[in-house]
Parts: structure tokens; C-alpha cells; sequence
């Protein structure tokens, strides 16, 4: 019987997500879909008689309560659009292949806990996974000590396909070889997105237009969002300090969100070349002008108020709690952060736009996802005459959540019940516009996280970029040379 139900409420989400996905943009892609295109989405290359023996396939992965937890697996359904698509999405995947997904979660917020378990497991030659799914900065700094499969030799796994995230491809690839993927198969693909939270009643307070009107104009800068952030400030309880009681134009930390300005302002750390080659291609000068700015915004302004960071990132919950509560105009927060009850039940009502640029001259708007992205692997480990099941089943997984979870996640949860601003749609939709992955960022691990050295500057509260990055080139450089050498050798 409940199976029966699982399916009839797939007829009914089909009926209702297809519409949607028509006008949903890809953000893979960076564009519309068109009507025509959107047919193509639902479809993959995998033939309809491959069928396998009812097998289970074991996909290890985080469980984050708020975070990745509805990533792989859910435990039944509840009403809820992206949870009974997901869960939906998994009664599919099995029916069209014949297999059983078994989730096998790892509930703890250490990011690194799944990939020691696989590094485990592979060194003992193991078989007791087929599937990980893992934090992507984590996964790839084991990808070198040769932990997963090369994915580009599965008959039935398609890296060209539109629901793979191309623009992460194109920076992880290597070579020939590529050994982690992801795309619509992970939902923190989109919820990891740095966005800017406001809210219209503050504003409407101020008598000040929407930031909206900014974006259009652009005039959305970090310059002009310091100049709003002084406008806010009230010292609510009358006590005379500064303190989180009281009323700031903008909460943020200068530790995880600063990541964010990198790819906002058009900073890259590490890209290739036309050879294929990854090099340091950091532009100091440029990367000076934008501490500088961030610098006032968050000391100088007068109107910031941060939140210091502090063990799992749980000062998200504050900064999110505090803008929910109405103590701050604007917010940097990952995209996620909407899903949270207390931002669903504000009573006052919010806007997104994608982080500021710049200056006005940069052409575009740039976001980050934020390196704990999702990406799934496969164990070198795996059981041989398994592994085209196990590729088949990602591909399927893959497919599938563009079909079904992404209209219930991006069309409906997102924009009806999450947002019911049809401009913040629109800008929901130019924040995705441009995702950029930058490979000095995830492979952070295996260059000694040469952002984080934008946290610490930012956290000194003085503009030390010349003398800090000034002698991190030929660092980075050195240990690009030993991943590219370890790289090479898993080839």
C-alpha cells in the first residue's frame, strides 16, 4: 500500500513539476530552458531493458541535520515537495534498474568522518560501499591517494548530460580522468549558494527601494551596500553598546562568508590553461581593492554586525536567527538558510539578490557554492562485477533528480512556498546565472586552503593581502606541481 500511495503522488508531482520545468533555468548551464530543451530533460541514454538483479547499492554519506540530510535518502514520505520527490526519486531509480538503494549515513557534523571511513575501507580492499556521497573539498583531497574509481570508464555513466554540473567538470577533470561528479544529484548544489537576505519592511522603514532596484541599475555593489549598511544602525535596548540586541544594516562572519567574495568580486585563485594545466592566477591588486572594501563594510561602517565563527559553522544559526528576529536589514547566508523554520515564519517579509559585485564595472554577478558541496564517488574498492550497476544507478539518480527534484525544490519549495516574490524569483534566478568553481577553493585541502587566507586578513581588520598572497604563489605553485604529479600517476 505504500507503495501504491508512493506512486500515485509521483503521477500527481510529475503533473505538477513538468509545467514548471519548462521555464526552470539550469544553472549547470547558466540559461533558459527552452520548451523544446526541457523534453530533453527528461531523458537519459540508459536502454530501457537494462535491469539487474534486485542488489543493493550502498551509498555512504553525511547526514547534516538542516544541511544533507535528504540528500541520498529519505525515510518515507510527508507531504512536503522535495522530500516525497526525493523520496520518489529513489522508487524510480530502483524500478527502471532493479536495484535497492540502501542509504548509509554517517549522522555527525565532521565533515572528513565518511571520507576516513571509504579511505578505510579501500585500504583493506573492502566492498562494503558502492556510492559516496561527501563534502567536495574532502573528497577531493583523498581523490590523490587514489581512494575512488575513474567514472569516465563507465559504460553507463554520461558526464556530458546536462543534469552534471558541466562548469564543475570542466574544473575538475583532469586529463582524461575525472573521479568525482555532481549536479542535481546533490541538493547542496544549490543551497550552498552565498546569497544577501534583506528585509523589504526595514527598507520600507527607511523609505529606501528594494535592492531589487540596485541589481537592475547596476548599482549593487559592495560599495553601496556599506552605504546602506551605516543607515540602520539603532541601539534598540538603550543600553548605549553595541551589541546583538540591537538593530545593524548588515550580519554576516568574517570566517566562512568571506569565501563568498572571491567569486562575488571576480577573484580567482587557481584556473587552467588551454593546455589543460592548473596555475596560480591570483591578482593581488585586485584582491587588495576588495579587502578594502569588505574591510569597511564590516568595521568601518558602522552598521555590521559579525558573528565570530566558531566549530560546525553553527554561528550560521545566529546570523540567521538574528535577520529572522528583524535586528538586521541585510544578511549574507547561504541559500539554504530559507529553508529554516525561523525564516519561514519571519513576520516580516524578505528578499534575495545575488551577492554584491565589485564595482559597476564588472560585467557580472558571480556566486560561490560554498566548498561542502556534495560530490559522488565511487570506491576504488568497489565490487568488480558491480561497478557498471553502481555507474548506471548514479546516472539514473542523476537524471531523475532533474526530472523530479529539481522542479520541487527550484520551482516549488524555492519560489511558491519559500519566496513569494516573483522579482526574487528573478533574482533567485541571475544568482544561479553564474556559478563559479574555482579550483584553488575545492582542492583546498590539498593546497593548504589558500582562501582561508582571505578569513584570517579579514579577521585582522587590517589589509596584509600584498605581504600575505605576495609569497603564497610559489607555494601554491609547488603544491599544484605535487597534485598534478599524484594526478598523473592515478591515470
Amino acid at each position: 500500500m505504500k507503495r501504491l500511495i508512493s506512486i500515485l503522488i509521483l503521477i500527481a508531482t510529475l503533473t505538477m513539476t513538468l509545467a514548471a520545468c519548462v521555464e526552470a533555468p539550469d544553472p549547470e548551464q547558466g540559461g533558459d530552458v527552452s520548451e523544446e530543451q526541457s523534453e530533453t530533460l527528461l531523458l537519459d541514454n540508459i536502454p530501457e531493458n537494462l535491469k539487474f538483479n534486485g542488489e543493493d547499492v550502498v551509498i555512504l554519506s553525511r547526514s547534516m541535520q538542516g544541511w544533507t540530510q535528504d540528500e541520498v535518502a529519505v525515510p518515507e514520505l510527508n507531504s512536503e515537495p522535495v522530500n516525497d520527490a526525493m523520496f520518489n526519486r529513489n522508487i524510480v531509480v530502483g524500478d527502471r534498474l532493479n536495484v535497492n538503494i540502501v542509504s548509509a549515513p554517517i549522522e555527525d557534523p565532521d565533515q572528513f568522518k565518511p571520507i576516513t571511513e571509504i579511505e578505510r575501507v579501500v585500504k583493506a580492499g573492502g566492498e562494503d560501499y558502492d556510492l559516496v556521497a561527501a563534502a567536495c573539498y574532502v573528497a577531493l583531497g583523498s581523490t590523490v591517494k587514489g581512494t575512488f574509481l575513474d567514472l569516465t570508464d563507465l559504460e553507463y555513466l554520461d558526464l556530458e548530460q546536462d543534469y552534471w554540473m558541466q562548469g564543475y567538470n570542466d574544473v575538475i577533470a583532469y586529463g582524461e580522468s575525472q573521479y568525482t561528479a555532481t549536479g542535481m544529484i546533490a541538493l547542496s548544489t544549490y543551497r550552498f549558494a552565498f546569497v544577501t537576505m534583506f528585509n523589504k519592511d526595514l527598507f520600507t522603514d527607511k523609505n529606501l527601494p528594494f535592492l531589487y532596484e540596485a541589481v537592475a541599475n547596476n548599482e549593487w555593489t559592495l560599495d553601496y551596500q556599506a552605504a546602506l549598511t551605516e543607515d540602520f544602525y539603532q541601539d534598540l535596548n538603550g543600553d548605549g553598546k553595541r551589541d546583538e540586541e540591537d538593530l545593524y544594516g548588515h550580519v554576516s562572519c568574517p570566517g566562512l562568508n568571506v569565501d563568498s567574495y572571491w567569486s562575488a568580486c571576480d577573484v580567482s585563485l587557481v584556473q587552467k590553461d588551454e593546455d589543460g594545466a592548473y596555475g596560480w592566477v591570483l591578482d593581488t591588486g585586485r584582491l587588495a581593492d576588495v579587502v578594502d572594501k569588505v574591510l569597511y563594510l564590516f568595521y568601518d561602517c558602522g552598521g555590521t554586525y559579525l558573528y565570530k565563527e566558531v566549530a560546525n559553522n553553527t554561528e550560521q544559526d545566529e546570523i540567521r536567527k538574528m535577520f529572522s528576529d528583524g535586528r538586521a536589514a541585510m544578511a549574507t547566508l547561504r541559500l539554504i538558510a530559507v529553508e529554516q523554520p525561523d525564516v519561514r515564519n519571519m513576520e516580516q517579509m524578505y528578499g534575495i539578490v545575488p551577492m554584491p559585485k565589485y564595482d559597476a564595472n564588472q560585467a557580472e554577478y558571480g556566486t560561490l557554492m560554498h566548498d561542502q558541496f556534495t560530490v559522488f564517488c565511487i570506491p576504488a574498492s568497489a565490487a568488480a562485477e558491480k561497478i557498471e550497476m553502481i555507474g548506471a544507478t548514479m546516472e539514473v539518480m542523476a537524471s531523475e533528480s532533474l526530472r523530479l527534484v529539481k522542479p520541487a525544490y527550484y520551482e516549488i519549495a524555492l519560489k511558491r512556498k519559500y519566496m513569494s516574490d516573483p522579482v526574487a524569483w528573478d533574482m533567485l534566478d541571475l544568482t544561479f546565472a553564474r556559478v563559479i568553481v574555482d579550483a584553488g577553493v575545492v582542492y583546498g585541502e590539498a593546497l593548504g586552503y589558500p582562501h582561508h587566507d582571505l578569513r584570517t586578513i579579514i579577521q585582522g581588520k587590517k589589509n596584509t593581502v600584498a605581504s600575505k598572497y605576495g609569497k603564497l604563489g610559489s607555494k601554491i605553485t609547488k603544491q599544484l606541481q605535487k597534485l598534478t604529479t599524484k594526478l598523473d600517476k592515478l591515470e
